[in-house]
């Protein structure tokens, strides 16, 4: 029975979970044309900022910083205290 792995802005389409002995999920199984898109996705990213989408409380920190600055929640940095 295929599953969906949930993300904000797509879903994966997963056929199977491959899981350990305690029903903990270890990967997933997909078809070729899902693997085929998640790889046109992720060439899009440019290799200097790749290191973002692995860094998972780097990238969770930024999109905080996102949705505060789009509610209009700023404040000015003065260079010179830091």
């Amino acid at each position: 029975m295929p599953a969906a792995a949930k993300r904000k802005d797509d879903h994966i389409k997963v056929s199977q979970f491959i899981t350990d002995t305690k029903g903990h999920k270890m990967a997933a199984v997909i078809d070729i044309d899902e693997l085929y898109r998640l790889e046109t996705v992720l060439n899009l990213i440019p290799s200097s900022e790749q290191w973002l989408y692995k860094n998972k409380i780097a990238l969770a920190s930024v999109q905080k910083g996102l949705k505060q600055a789009a509610k209009g929640k700023v404040t000015k940095l003065n260079l010179d205290e830091l």
